[in-house]
């Protein structure tokens, strides 16, 4: 089993001790992160990791423009350099150049609609990619028919604020200019959105020109880990939004929920005003 979670702060290394590999973030080829991560933190982080026997991942979640591509290959490419042990990839062209850098067997295909059933996993599994990230609305039934054999190239995003809606309209600026509101708003990530006809308030972040609204509730695999963990191996904890020692307290929860201990109350219990949801996990959802 690995346990991946994405780092928020550079400081954030000495806490989660309790980890099997780091999640970092740049802003010229990521979004939804906190922290931008340069190549030479990347290297801090790579030796630390190497000392205390982790992974480093970096986040290449971008769909990138054909001008970006150049920028993209030299940026990969310090990252070889600098021996990170993977790549988590939205757009294909990433794992193209990959393919030119000889190091295709470090991407790992994260996107968060296209990977919802067994087939289509096993599909793009037989394109090259050695490992695969489930998306947020596949099934429990889909993902019990993935081959246990393989069970190694598979993960999921098991707790964390998931995205409702993504766009390149400038939401928050537009916001903040209508109102003339202080400019540092726009990086505070600490504006919600609430619509007329609902209660909820959904957390709204802008980063490099794009907009994402994300859940009102916090999505949680809690109550499926040991089923998971039967045929997946990368469990994946987005703390964007959440302190750090918070996220330290609910690996470990996870980590005993794993191995079938009813957790659901202590999770519930390490803050009070978290509310969490199981999202599509249970529930048939689109064209499958």
């Amino acid at each position: 089993m690995e346990i991946v979670v994405k780092i928020n702060k550079l400081e954030d290394l000495y806490v989660l001790d309790n980890v099997d590999g780091y999640l970092l973030a740049n802003r010229h080829f990521s979004y939804r992160f906190d922290e931008s991560f340069c190549i030479n933190k990347i290297k801090r982080v790579k030796a630390f990791a190497r000392k205390n026997n982790k992974k480093v991942y970096v986040l290449l979640n971008k769909i990138f423009k054909d001008h970006e591509l150049d920028e993209l290959k030299r940026f990969m490419g310090q990252l070889v350099n600098a021996k990170v042990d993977g790549f988590y990839f939205t757009d294909f062209a990433v794992f193209m150049i990959a393919k030119e850098l000889g190091v295709e067997d470090k991407c790992i295909f994260y996107h968060e609609t296209f990977l919802r059933n067994s087939y289509d996993i096993l599909t793009y599994q037989s394109y090259g990619i050695s490992k695969i990230i489930c998306s947020k609305d596949m099934h429990i039934d889909d993902i019990n028919n993935l081959p246990i054999e393989n069970k190694d190239s598979y993960g999921i995003i098991c707790f964390g604020y998931i995205p409702l809606y993504e766009s390149q309209r400038k939401i928050v600026s537009n916001y903040v200019k209508l109102n003339n509101l202080d400019k540092n708003v726009i990086k505070s990530k600490t504006l919600s959105l609430k619509e007329h006809t609902r209660d909820n308030m959904y957390k709204v972040i802008e980063q490099e020109g794009i907009s994402s609204i994300f859940d009102s509730e916090v999505l949680s695999y809690i109550s499926y880990m040991k089923e998971l963990s039967t045929h997946i191996n990368t469990f994946i904890f987005d703390s964007l939004f959440f302190d750090v020692n918070y996220i330290k307290e609910v690996v470990e929860i996870f980590k005993k929920a794993i191995t079938g201990s009813d957790e659901v109350e202590n999770l519930k219990s390490l803050d009070k005003s978290i509310s969490f949801t199981d999202g599509f996990i249970n529930k048939k959802v689109g064209l499958m």
